[in-house]
């Protein structure tokens, strides 16, 4: 088949660490024997503003690991003060691109990742070409929390899930959260993320401890992804300083990521004391992601929200234990006493407990991790991935969706992830 790609998240001159889990599921598609481009809409930069001059350099056209890429320019404001009225900036980004792509290379589908701004774009423009649209819901960014900023916003995410021809989930809470908002034209189908095995299974713990300059006698626990109030960090770095004299093993905190609240995470992590005990890495290139969960004891996702965590799915497949805040579909992942911990957000206390008993009883980060590993590895890995996903566009090119799995919730049932 031929897929047409749209996604403002995709690695770039500007960000090579953005959407990777995009590119990895256009990889593992390419893997299948699909010709796959995209096209990733990048931030406008006028001249004389020094702040966004990477943006400038992106190029118009270019390969990410032979992948073609287009990068069309849109109009946004700081803050994202365009509000819903993103969309159709995407929209004016894409339409060009996507009617000249056609006509040179006739794609048999769109897929978008994110409802909006992405979906709702590549639906207008997919459909003015006459090809079926489908998006992946992600999660907060697009369904559990942004049509709750305002009504426009939730108008615009509702216009989203009607006019697409199929919308995937990452997770069974992600597909409820579509269906709370409108009726799909034909139900939800419920696709998890997934991970590289070449990168992150069979890690070598000790070597990779000694390749990042990491104690080998002393538990490890990681923390990967951006800096902000959602992921929880400060509350991962006061459970710590909770733990400082009731650990016997003395675990080291790996914080692996940047973001706004850097600074003052650094700033507490010296007013606790904890200047041996937290290791600040800030952002590493997807590659080195790997190296990292090799050589932790357990990943810690405190985060106040998610759709499905790629992160966990990375964790799993390296044969880590998972100590994680039971939001989205994390619960759908992590099973607690055995692949790892669930805490509630937001709650301190209980993350220095999860933490203490996971990392202060021997052996037990190192046999729920196994268990992990045997879960994940036939399952959430990106060549599994893609094959669901190329399901869904055979059912949907074919106009056959199939009872058995598609989510119809008119029946009230629990949508369910297709193996």
């Amino acid at each position: 088949m031929r897929i047409l790609i749209v996604s403002h998240l995709y690695p770039s001159a500007v960000d090579d660490t953005a959407g990777t889990f995009v590119h990895q599921q256009v990889r593992a598609l390419r893997g299948r024997g699909h010709d796959v481009r995209v096209i990733s809409p990048v931030g406008w930069a006028p001249p004389g503003l020094s702040r966004y001059a990477a943006h400038r350099s992106v190029p118009r056209c270019t390969r990410v690991d032979d992948v073609p890429v287009l990068h069309p320019r849109m109009v946004v404001l700081p803050g994202a003060r365009l509000g819903p009225g993103i969309v159709h900036t995407t929209l004016r980004a894409i339409a060009g691109h996507v009617r000249r792509t056609y006509r040179d290379w006739p794609f048999d589908l769109v897929h978008a990742h994110m409802l909006v701004p992405d979906g709702w774009a590549a639906a207008s423009a997919g459909h003015a070409v006459g090809v079926p649209v489908i998006a992946t819901a992600h999660g907060s960014a697009d369904v559990l929390a942004t049509p709750n900023r305002s009504p426009a916003w939730r108008r615009t995410v509702i216009e989203s899930i009607t006019e697409l021809d199929q919308i995937i989930a990452v997770s069974h809470a992600v597909a409820r959260g579509v269906c709370d908002l409108a009726r799909p034209r034909q139900g939800v189908r419920v696709i998890p993320n997934g991970a590289d095995p070449d990168r992150f299974a069979s890690r070598d713990q000790a070597a990779d401890r000694s390749r990042l300059g990491l104690p080998d006698d002393r538990p490890i626990a990681l923390f990967v992804g951006h800096l902000t109030d959602l992921k929880g960090v400060a509350n991962l770095i006061e459970a710590f300083g909770a733990n400082l004299n009731r650990s016997t093993t003395r675990p080291v905190l790996a914080i692996v990521g940047e973001g706004p609240l850097r600074g003052a995470l650094e700033a507490r992590v010296r007013e606790l004391g904890m200047g041996d005990t937290v290791r600040f890495a800030g952002k590493v290139v997807h590659d080195d992601v790997g190296t990292w969960m090799g050589a932790c004891d357990v990943l810690v996702l405190p985060s106040l929200s998610e759709g499905l965590p790629t992160v966990v799915c990375e964790a799993m497949v390296t044969g880590r234990a998972v100590i994680a805040t039971a939001v989205g579909g994390t619960p759908e992942l992590v099973e607690p006493g055995v692949t790892g911990q669930l805490v509630d957000p937001g709650d301190v206390v209980q993350l220095a407990d999860a933490l203490i008993d996971v990392l202060d009883t021997p052996g037990r980060a190192a046999a729920m991790g196994s268990v992990a590993a045997g879960r994940a590895r036939d399952t959430l890995t990106w060549a599994a991935v893609a094959q669901q996903i190329e399901s869904v566009y055979r059912a949907v090119l074919s106009r056959e969706h199939a009872v058995a799995s598609t989510w119809d919730p008119a029946d009230g049932s629990t949508p369910p992830i297709v193996a």
